[in-house]
């Protein structure tokens, strides 16, 4: 089965996946991590902050507690397909000591695909939903393409560096929608 991940990025070097069963209906998982607020998660702010460093909140690391976290990361929504995937994506230079990013519209899946100027690193994140007995499997899925050799050999030692960092994010996101979809 083809995925919206798989359409906007089927080319990658490096690439996460966790998964986690939700005792609860895939609409009620949808609603739950769509409406998941910064103030839900208890290990992703201190990541991002300390990726951000000591002044992280000067760069807006820092999301007010009530801030939605789909909207909080630097990957924005691209394609959705309720209640079955989100997709967000984001073109960076994450191995600068702060990011860089082209100038194009963020959030624009076309403008996303089409990029393909050297020395970036194109990056999808996506939330999939699959009924799962009377539960849902909530999985998210990472992948990272560099756009020529440089960018590539540049991201490896950064993503050995994040890579756990970002594992503990993605466990947080999917728990913290498991609470709230379950009402715990």
């Amino acid at each position: 089965m083809t995925t919206l991940i798989d359409d906007l990025l089927p080319e990658w070097q490096h690439r996460e996946h966790h998964t986690r069963h939700v005792d609860a209906p895939p609409d009620r998982v949808w609603e739950a991590l769509t409406t998941l607020r910064v103030s839900d998660l208890s290990w992703t702010m201190l990541l991002l902050r300390l990726r951000g460093g000591p002044l992280a909140w000067v760069r807006g690391v820092d999301a007010p507690p009530g801030t939605l976290v789909l909207d909080s990361f630097a990957p924005k929504p691209v394609a959705q397909d309720p209640p079955h995937e989100i997709v967000l994506a984001d073109v960076s230079r994450y191995t600068s000591l702060v990011p860089a990013r082209p100038d194009l519209p963020r959030g624009d899946v076309d403008a996303f695909t089409g990029f393909t100027e050297p020395g970036w690193s194109k990056v999808v994140m996506n939330f999939r939903l699959d009924a799962d007995g009377s539960g849902t499997l909530l999985s998210t899925e990472t992948r990272v393409h560099g756009t020529d050799a440089a960018a590539r050999r540049a991201f490896r030692p950064y993503w050995l560096l994040v890579r756990a960092g970002s594992g503990l994010i993605r466990h947080d996101l999917l728990a913290a929608t498991a609470r709230r979809a379950v009402g715990v």
